[in-house]
């Protein structure tokens, strides 16, 4: 019976949904709008963030870390940590190590450039990759234990893996496998790569093998080759790797045995853990303990920090506030309908027919609008995504290897789409079902007036939504803005950044790569347009450091004596580093660094011990105080700098600064001839400082914010302003016997259109208020990923604001005129 009465409600809610066609379009595109969204980024987060390992069974692999003793976890383990736990652990049924890397190609035929790969993608273009010059090609490679592919139940296309040949073959004809995405791309003209010898970082490997297309193993991309990790030390010489346990390099992952737990995998391996911790621990260190930790198997090594956690809920949070908006729209939408249909309920009700009866008509009406609103998202979500990812899988240059993400709806996507579907049709359909279930012999005022006041709560509860996103995506477009044209402290214009790297398996001495950088030097100033060179400070040198004077903690970094001039950071008070040197026990310190240590006071003269990660405590004096320049950090603490003078042995550690006469962009296209000719196993990353400056995590974070939080927001205003014109436009149906009325007595249009936008703004200018009272809430929550914006930025909640308002009295307006048209004649008749 139940199953019986079910098909009638569906069958007359088709019929009710083909003599309403254009409401009822409407509502499907405005419910598909809301339900696709968050479809696809549900989707998005299982194809990126909550993805599995790609192996066969991926649900018995895990991944290990260590806690130590202060809670810092780690994931990284040496290959003798790997050989221990793989011989002594019996909770896990195959352990495997590996460790990917850029690996400098060769001998693959016709060179293709780093610069040239970066500047044929798309991220390239963009300026958010730094480019090599034109004198060397990487290429992607993983390190893996011989047991890898046998471990993870995958097995290659052609050839054969590392596990069926001996340790004395690995040796003797070092092997190696390639992509099959890899092979396509960089030797498509091959009919097959198997036999083909290449050099990775200088040592010669045969490819014997090509892994399946698009197998990513415990990474999130397809890397480009695939080599043993226990003759790493081929592509690392002179490294100790394999037989060091202190140098942790190695991811470790591992398949459980069947009937093993995670928590008795944890248990064991914390058993052996500490053990290899005593025996190798120092004697003060000997009774700290550490612990395991194992979870279920991702292709990311850590598990999500807070950060990342409350920057997906973020996201999850402000789609479904769009689909909020969405069913609050429908809603009002069906509450028209409602009105509408009075007089079919009031039959209904005269018949006989219960109130739930009514209500569940009505619910299951709105309950077939969900699921074909549903419908039509999951198959243009499924284009839209993967539109997406073929444009971000060719986004980067192939020595990232080929990202791949899989975004076909499986069954969690199905069950997905078909819950948020029927929720938003209950969310939507309630209140216009129990008000239609009051059905009378005709309308009353109070269910005018009841009607009425639920659009305009719905109203109000979009315009707040809408606001709190819009706010939240100009802060970030603030911040992105900001992280680029905010003042550095110094003069960007015409400089470059050149950061060198010798190619692994040149074999240089300290002292021979030492001369290659002066002679490097010495070219680069010899060319017409450079006006100066100086170091910059080492990337990542920003390791923050103590001083004894009032226990302050400062950044510190090594900079030579005319790094000021050249950049063009003015000097506040006294004079910098001498060029001919003698300043080993003077140090310059940034403006705001002085006033830490002495405010009010002069600190030229004064004396501060410091201890650096590479020498002990020691007195320096200060010679100088430097004009503050701007940090990356969002707090602004990294301004507080410790400049010290650069040793002559520290030249290769530190990029180089280059002032030119006119645009750097060709200084950096003039060094492709230069740096072959100084050494062929010199490798020179240019970029600009403006670019550097893109580059940044400040920068790109804040630019991805931006675009998530603007796109949610405008298609949640875009709902709201369809929201306010379906209400507006409800309005003036609903009065146009009183609006002719009024005409009829003397009322002039003017006042008529003032009246109904009047009446029309009074809930949306609620919903802003409120609105703006939770976006400042939400930016102070966010305050951590903002850069040089404040938490009440003025201009985001003012520009906000206006344009909330503009857009909603231009969707008030349209409707209004219709009552300034009215015909008294007509209207007095009106029904």
């Amino acid at each position: 019976m139940a199953l019986r009465t079910t098909l009638q409600d569906v069958r007359y809610a088709a019929r009710m949904f083909q003599r309403n066609v254009s409401s009822t379009a409407l509502a499907v595109f405005t419910l598909a709008l809301g339900i696709g969204l968050n479809t696809a980024t549900f989707t998005a987060y299982k194809a990126m963030v909550a993805r599995s390992i790609d192996a066969v069974d991926p649900a018995s692999i895990v991944n290990l870390g260590l806690i130590d003793s202060s809670g810092q976890s780690d994931f990284r383990f040496s290959y003798r940590d790997y050989e221990a736990y793989r011989d002594a652990l019996r909770s896990f049924k195959g352990f495997i190590a590996e460790n990917h890397e850029m690996m400098a190609l060769s001998g693959a035929g016709p060179m293709v450039s780093q610069r040239t790969a970066a500047e044929g993608s798309l991220i390239g273009r963009l300026g958010l990759l730094p480019s090599a010059a034109g004198n060397a090609e990487f290429a992607m490679t993983f390190s893996v234990s011989d047991n890898y592919f046998a471990v993870l139940g995958v097995n290659v296309v052609q050839g054969r893996t590392f596990q069926s040949m001996t340790p004395a073959e690995l040796r003797s004809a070092p092997p190696a496998l390639i992509s099959e995405n890899y092979w396509r791309k960089r030797f498509s003209e091959d009919p097959t790569p198997i036999g083909r010898t290449v050099r990775l970082n200088g040592a010669e490997f045969t490819i014997v093998g090509v892994t399946p297309r698009n197998f990513t193993g415990t990474f999130i991309a397809v890397p480009d080759f695939w080599i043993p990790l226990s003759i790493s030390d081929l592509v690392h010489p002179g490294q100790s790797w394999l037989r060091d346990s202190t140098y942790r390099f190695c991811r470790l992952n591992a398949r459980l045995a069947p009937g093993s737990s995670i928590e008795e995998a944890e248990a064991e391996m914390t058993l052996v853990a500490n053990q290899l911790h005593r025996a190798r621990a120092t004697s003060d260190e000997s009774n700290k303990r550490v612990a395991a930790e194992v979870w279920p198997g991702s292709p990311f090594p850590r598990r999500l920090n807070p950060g990342l956690k409350l920057a997906v809920l973020l996201i999850m949070l402000s789609v479904a506030l769009v689909l909020v908006i969405a069913c609050a729209n429908v809603a009002g939408l069906q509450l028209a309908r409602a009105t509408s249909r009075e007089n079919e309920m009031s039959i209904r009700r005269s018949l006989g027919a219960a109130p739930s009866r009514i209500v569940r008509q009505l619910l299951t009406e709105c309950a077939c609008l969900a699921l074909l609103a549903g419908s039509i998202a999951l198959f243009f979500t499924w284009i839209l995504l993967n539109t997406g990812v073929t444009i971000l899988a060719d986004a980067f240059p192939a020595e990232y290897g080929s990202f791949i993400f899989y975004v076909a709806p499986d069954l969690a996507v199905f069950a997905y789409v078909l819950a948020i579907s029927v929720c938003a049709g209950i969310l939507f359909g309630l209140a216009p079902a129990i008000e239609g279930s009051r059905g009378r012999l005709h309308v009353s005022k109070g269910t005018s007036v009841r009607t009425r006041r639920w659009q305009d709560l719905l109203v109000s509860a979009q315009v707040c939504v809408s606001t709190v996103l819009l706010v939240c995506g100009g802060l970030f477009i603030r911040s992105s803005i900001r992280s680029v044209t905010m003042d550095t402290g110094y003069n960007t214009s015409r400089i470059a950044s050149l950061r060198l790297q010798f190619l692994e398996h040149s074999g240089y001495s300290q002292e021979q790569k030492l001369a290659v950088i002066r002679e490097f030097r010495n070219r680069l100033i010899a060319l017409p347009g450079v006006a100066a060179i100086t170091s910059a400070p080492a990337a990542n040198e920003g390791r923050i450091q103590r001083t004894t004077a009032n226990g302050h903690r400062f950044f510190y970094n090594y900079v030579e004596a005319n790094y000021f001039r050249t950049v063009g950071i003015p000097l506040l008070h006294g004079a910098g580093f001498s060029p001919l040197g003698g300043d080993d026990n003077s140090i310059i310190l940034s403006d705001s660094a002085a006033r830490r240590l002495w405010p009010g006071e002069n600190p030229i003269g004064r004396t501060v011990r410091i201890a650096t990660e590479n020498q002990s405590e020691r007195a320096y004096q200060v010679i100088a105080v430097a004009r503050d320049i701007r940090g990356f950090l969002a707090d602004g603490s990294d301004a507080r700098q410790v400049y010290l003078p650069l040793p002559e042995g520290r030249l290769n550690d530190n990029p180089l600064l280059v002032r030119t006469h006119g645009d750097p962009a060709q200084f950096i296209r003039a060094i492709d001839a230069i740096v072959p000719s100084v050494d062929p196993n010199l490798v020179v990353y240019a970029s600009t400082l403006e670019q550097l400056l893109r580059q940044t995590a400040s920068f790109i974070l804040s630019t991805i914010s931006a675009a998530v939080a603007s796109t949610v927001g405008l298609l949640g205003l875009l709902l709201t302003l369809m929201g306010i014109y379906g209400a507006v436009s409800y309005l003036v149906v609903l009065r146009t016997r009183e609006m002719g009325i009024r005409i009829a007595i003397g009322a002039q249009k003017r006042d008529i259109a003032v009246l109904v936008l009047q009446e029309s703004m009074r809930p949306v200018l609620a919903g802003l208020a409120v609105g703006l009272i939770i976006a400042a809430g939400t930016s102070y929550v966010l305050r951590f990923l903002l850069y040089g914006v404040g938490i009440v930025d003025g201009i985001s909640f003012g520009s906000v604001s206006a344009f909330i308002v503009l857009l909603a009295l231009i969707a008030a307006y349209i409707p209004s005129r219709r009552a300034m048209r009215v015909d008294p004649i007509v209207a007095l008749r009106y029904e």
